[in-house]
């Protein structure tokens, strides 16, 4: 499996995508705070950092598809797991290693996209009493528990990247599962059970309770595990041709 994954990164690694990436989400972290240093030279860096629990939070989910397409795109498209897997390669650590890469990769953009936000939001903004060090801790607590969440939905785009093994389609799913189910049990009225979905927990995190903060990660932690076994099963019934 360790073999699989560097073979994996090495592969990104030695592509230009993974690096426009980075720098995509550099340049826009950068531009956010030059912006509010435009907009009002009151903004301040308790502002910006605010505006990432309360707006920005939930946005990280949407690039996740990207990571999985990055580390499996090919692998579908030219049928290239079939020789993987004659060499002997386990389907279920084979499964678990795409994730794991894409997983890696996650991490890696979130330490250019926070970090570069955060270091320009310092350089663009000025300080103000708000921004206290018992804020700073509670910012990368939040942050933190929701890098769970992004986690979580990595194994959901496997699963249908590996389902469906077509770019648009397997998007599409994606963003269906993690949206359309809210959207629906509001319709029937059933509001109340969107506690216990993915995407309903970044909103409750923004100002939420360090209970809270638990019950987020616990809800994570069971949809990752969830997709990962669904996917891995799916996985090793799949006809690889």
């Amino acid at each position: 499996m360790l073999k699989q994954m560097r073979a994996d990164l090495y592969k990104v690694f030695h592509r230009p995508f993974f690096y426009l990436l980075l720098a995509g989400m550099a340049v826009l972290a950068f531009f956010v705070n030059f912006s509010l240093s435009k907009v009002s030279s009151t903004n301040s860096v308790y502002d910006s950092w605010m505006i990432v629990l309360l707006y920005f939070l939930s946005w990280p989910v949407l690039l996740m598809p990207i990571l999985i397409d990055l580390v499996s795109a090919e692998d579908y498209k030219e049928h290239t797991l079939k020789n993987t897997i004659s060499y002997g390669m386990n389907r279920t650590k084979l499964y678990c290693s795409q994730i794991a890469v894409s997983t890696i990769l996650g991490v890696l953009v979130g330490i250019v996209a926070l970090g570069t936000y955060c270091g320009s939001s310092l350089i663009f903004l000025k300080i103000d009493p708000s921004f206290t060090t018992a804020f700073t801790a509670d910012f990368f607590s939040r942050v933190g528990v929701s890098c769970i969440g992004y986690a979580a939905a990595i194994p959901i785009a496997a699963f249908f990247a590996m389902i469906l093994q077509k770019n648009s389609l397997f998007v599409f799913a994606f963003y269906a599962v993690i949206f359309l189910p809210q959207l629906l049990l509001k319709l029937v009225h059933l509001s109340n059970l969107s506690k216990y979905l993915l995407m309903p927990q970044f909103s409750m995190l923004a100002a939420g309770t360090n209970r809270q903060m638990l019950d987020s990660s616990l809800v994570f932690i069971i949809t990752a595990i969830f997709f990962i076994i669904l996917g891995a099963v799916f996985f090793r019934k799949k006809d690889i041709c």
